[in-house]
């Protein structure tokens, strides 16, 4: 019997942001929690949007059940980011979304274009702009971490206990290297 072909979940946009970090606390062992963006999704709508699940499970393309899974899934997640004092990291995820959705390098915009116009950030007029959906489709399916247009290689990955800075290596959250000299996470200087 063959799997069943996981279906994707519908979103109208993805987050504004990628993700958040206590203040006051730098932790060795921050790993990080990762919240999905159907998880972001199911959250919004529920506590964000007030929708009850049936009709936010409508909404994502999802059954009830289903949309009640992924929303006590992401509860636990942000409640144990909070008590722990990790970071939260928004990505990957089985969505689809309702238009091509972008996001800055330089200024971090998260923003819609249509077809004919050009692929610079509406915000700042940067070319270095990353296509969120396909790089979930390349998360998704193995292709690799980031596909950004312009990606120059310059990025550095920082530790924030001694200051050592190191060449981010694409496809490597620098959250998940330690630094070369006391073994502290890193954190990502663009």
């Amino acid at each position: 019997m063959c799997p069943r072909p996981k279906r994707f979940r519908k979103m109208g946009r993805p987050p504004i942001l990628r993700g958040f970090r206590p203040i006051g606390l730098f932790s060795r062992n921050d790993t990080g929690i990762s919240i999905q963006y159907e998880e972001f999704e199911a959250f919004r709508l529920a506590d964000y949007e007030h929708l009850s699940h049936e009709q936010a499970a409508k909404k994502m393309g999802i059954s009830r059940p289903t949309f009640t899974r992924i929303y006590e899934e992401v509860r636990k997640k942000i409640a144990q980011a909070f008590v722990e004092g990790r970071s939260i990291h928004f990505e990957g995820g089985n969505v689809e979304f309702d238009k091509d959705w972008f996001r800055c390098s330089e200024c971090h915009h998260v923003f819609h274009l249509e077809e004919k116009e050009p692929k610079v950030c509406t915000n700042c007029g940067s070319e270095r702009i990353e296509n969120v959906n396909d790089a979930i489709r390349n998360r998704f399916s193995g292709r690799g971490y980031r596909r950004m247009k312009g990606f120059k290689g310059d990025e550095k990955c920082i530790c924030p206990e001694c200051g050592t800075s190191v060449a981010h290596e694409p496809g490597i959250p620098c959250r998940q290297m330690h630094c070369p000299n006391c073994k502290a996470l890193m954190i990502r200087l663009v």
